[in-house]
């Protein structure tokens, strides 16, 4: 009851999001599009009418998930790209693809990979360090910079266009066990907001999400609650707030969440959300190599348990 009470306060908060615009010809193009938050925007911006351009690392996934949306919505056209983000030659391809296409009025920039086995960790402990320093900023970082290049004269021209780039929670304070990780996702924000003051009088809308947990294959061990939605809850909350939040936490718990953390930084300064954090993921650090029941972790509260 007190959720759904909380989610119909959102939803009147919200009501005057933007208005889209969908045509025959008009494409929404999604990175890491077939799971978790990057599918869900894909089945929602289908349901809108969109056409899609789907890319991922995994071609047998991309047909399985365009199968699964093109039954769904049999007028959608459906484009998959199967592309491998970690390298850096790949952009004249996805360049040729995005010549090809229509009018592209909506960018997600959802890929993005975390650590090894989504287990934090020390920075020098990582395995392949060198390799995957390389491999996460070209993911994390220099995929949704180069994207955004691609689309913003398109969009510029046309005096129209949205850009969502999904950062993270942990763009919000510096997160240990999590650095490299939370260092991208703060690149990600800061390019976001800056842009957005950039273009936003040419009629361009670049959004920063900035989720705390969503139940996920990235997250397997969450259990949803208010404070941590299903895709498909997190998604269609966060979209109602383009053009009406450039940084978001896409939903009302994320957004307790977050603030309570503003609040906690004020009173008691951001070493103390820092240390916090990391006594947080030491504990699941030292649970995952213990092999212990991760299901049984207090999330909610970003504080560890006892064993």
């Amino acid at each position: 009851m007190v959720s759904k009470f909380l989610s119909n306060v959102w939803d009147l908060c919200t009501k005057r999001s933007i208005k889209w615009q969908v045509n025959g010809n008009t494409w929404v193009v999604i990175t890491g599009s077939t799971d978790g938050i990057g599918l869900e925007y894909a089945k929602q911006f289908a349901r809108k009418g969109y056409n899609l351009l789907l890319m991922s690392r995994s071609a047998a996934k991309l047909a399985k998930v365009s199968h699964e949306i093109q039954s769904m919505h049999p007028k959608c056209r459906i484009r998959g790209l199967a592309v491998d983000f970690s390298r850096a030659d790949i952009y004249d391809t996805i360049a040729e693809e995005l010549t090809s296409l229509g009018e592209i009025d909506v960018l997600v920039n959802n890929v993005g990979i975390t650590y090894p086995n989504e287990c934090p960790e020390y920075f020098t402990q990582i395995p392949n360090l060198k390799q995957f320093i390389d491999t996460m900023i070209n993911v994390n970082v220099i995929s949704c910079t180069r994207l955004m290049a691609l689309v913003i004269p398109g969009m510029e021209s046309r005096a129209r266009g949205v850009i969502i780039n999904v950062s993270s929670f942990t763009a919000n304070f510096p997160t240990p066990l999590l650095a490299l990780y939370s260092a991208t996702k703060v690149y990600i924000d800061y390019l976001s907001r800056a842009l957005n003051e950039e273009y936003k009088s040419k009629g361009i809308i670049i959004q920063s999400v900035l989720p705390f947990y969503v139940s996920t294959k990235m997250t397997k061990y969450i259990k949803t609650s208010l404070f941590i939605p299903t895709p498909e809850q997190y998604v269609r909350s966060a979209l109602k707030t383009v053009a009406l939040e450039s940084q978001t936490a896409g939903t009302f718990g994320h957004k307790l969440i977050t603030n309570g953390q503003r609040i906690c930084s004020y009173l008691f300064g951001v070493n103390f959300l820092i240390k916090l954090a990391l006594i947080h993921f030491q504990e699941i650090r030292r649970r995952f190599y213990a092999n212990e029941d991760m299901t049984q972790f207090n999330y909610k509260l970003f504080l560890p348990t006892k064993p």
